[in-house]
């Protein structure tokens, strides 16, 4: 019985790792998760809920319900607002117990795998995974790219407001109590800073196919 094909995929936000672990997923015909997404989600539910950020635990049952992965792919989860929300939520303990069997049982799901990329995927959600990558990039060349992203979708933003978020993003996700984001022992780091999405992809399917 061949073994289940499990690709963790984590890093800082914006650093590319959603476009190239979808590449990943394409390439091995693999269903993918972004994890990242479900936080959105909820962020999104919470700010249109109009709940407070600072006092939603009572609603983490409801705001976490009929969870599809259609609603993971909605437009309006990657906004940088929701983002920032997202971030904030994400270190409520009681959330992310909520969503850990969402994410543990897509991994069975499908059994020739599955690719996942998202905070705590190689340290917690699927620390056994086959392949573990962390990708990563300078702050300024995350906020650029984030920058034309959403300009080219029509977003009034201004570099420096998204280098600021994402500033206070990564101080958010590497320095909170409840599952920091940190880097697998066994991860391989891609640095995505001076990569196109095919160039990253290659580097990481050569590292595969030689493993």
């Amino acid at each position: 019985m061949t073994k289940p094909l499990i690709i963790a995929i984590d890093g800082p936000s914006a650093s590319g790792k959603g476009s190239l672990a979808k590449r990943i997923a394409l390439h091995f015909g693999l269903p993918y998760l972004n994890t990242g997404a479900l936080y959105r989600l909820v962020a999104w539910r919470v700010m249109e809920r109009k709940i407070d950020v600072d006092d939603f635990e009572n609603e983490i049952a409801d705001l976490v319900k009929n969870i599809s992965e259609e609603d993971l792919e909605l437009e309006e989860l990657f906004s940088e607002k929701v983002g920032a929300v997202a971030s904030v939520i994400a270190k409520n303990s009681k959330l992310r117990g909520a969503l850990f069997d969402f994410q543990k049982s897509f991994l069975v799901k499908d059994k020739n795998g599955c690719v996942l990329d998202g905070r705590d995927t190689t340290t917690v959600i699927c620390s056994n995974a086959n392949y573990k990558f962390f990708i990563t990039a300078d702050v300024e060349i995350r906020a650029q790219r984030r920058f034309d992203q959403l300009i080219k979708k029509g977003d009034k933003v201004s570099y420096d407001e998204i280098l600021n978020q994402l500033k206070k993003r990564d101080e958010n996700d590497f320095n909170r109590a409840e599952s920091p984001l940190k880097m697998s022992a066994d991860a391989v780091i891609i640095d995505n800073g001076n990569l196109s999405i095919e160039e990253g992809f290659q580097k990481i399917l050569q590292i595969i196919v030689s493993l």
